[in-house]
């Protein structure tokens, strides 16, 4: 991607070494990806997500003649790009918008288009023989966290920490990578990933999003996309159509804010 075009802009990048990529004028450039899959966790045998899949063909480009692949890099490349699903960006690069950006961001469809042609380099120490990649919400500095998997075994543990923060959480999560990445064919790239919905949802609800909501509690920021973060008008929607009184009830008893929507949005004699 190319700099900014404003002075300004340029004299940041040199100043901290970032790329500045404008989301306003991000758009897709491979008409042959609009039917495929969005997300990781909708990949199938047949096609993976596109996203993933130009990863991939990134990765055996820029490792490839280096040293030869193997699944524990093909499964930590998996978890980068679930990362940017999750609204992570690799630190050395800024998002500029016509538009505010929160702090916060969680799913944008551009962070996908741009990242997904990107690897970072040096990720792999082979004198530790471990993963390292240094991420941020939104190219917010002031919050890097730190991606780091360790190879045991047939398992790779990976642990999200927040850098310069003792007060806050990291999370780990233990994959097998056997079950995930049983075989490398770069040439038929489904069929060297599998189970990739369950590896996704174990992601996300083990690493990326806990850490994401404590970043969003320490700075007093609204968790969304989440039940909480959703309008009232949603709210609404959700209790009269879908909940009967026993999950409306349960949903009450969580906060002040829900048991209010629902008393007020409960369907008329139920």
């Amino acid at each position: 991607m190319e700099p900014g075009s404003s002075g300004q802009g340029v004299a940041e990048a040199a100043e901290h070494s970032y790329q500045i990529h404008n989301l306003e004028t991000v758009t897709e450039e491979e008409d042959n990806f609009k039917e495929w899959p969005l997300l990781v966790e909708d990949s199938t045998k047949s096609q993976l997500s596109w996203p993933l899949t130009r990863l991939l063909q990134q990765l055996d480009r820029q490792v490839q003649p280096q040293r030869e692949l193997t699944t524990f890099d093909v499964l930590f490349t998996i978890a980068y790009c679930v990362g940017l699903e999750a609204g992570y960006v690799p630190v050395g690069h800024k998002l500029t918008s016509n538009q505010p950006l929160s702090r916060y961001a969680s799913f944008d469809r551009r962070i996908l288009i741009i990242f997904s042609k990107i690897i970072p380099s040096n990720f792999y120490n082979r004198e530790s023989r471990s993963y390292r990649l240094d991420i941020t919400l939104n190219s917010d500095d002031q919050q890097r966290c730190s991606l780091v998997g360790i190879k045991s075994g047939d398992f790779l543990c990976l642990t999200l920490t927040i850098l310069n923060r003792t007060d806050l959480p990291g999370r780990s999560v233990f994959l097998p990578v056997s079950r995930f990445v049983p075989l490398l064919n770069f040439h038929k790239l489904p069929l060297s990933c599998q189970n990739l919905l369950e590896l996704s949802h174990k992601l996300k609800n083990g690493l990326f999003t806990p850490v994401r909501d404590d970043l969003c509690q320490d700075a007093d920021a609204a968790l969304y996309p989440s039940l909480y973060g959703l309008p009232d008008e949603v709210v609404a929607l959700l209790v009269r159509r879908y909940l009967g009184r026993k999950d409306r009830a349960r949903l009450g008893a969580t906060c002040g804010r829900l048991r209010e929507l629902v008393k007020m949005y409960r369907p008329e004699g139920r």
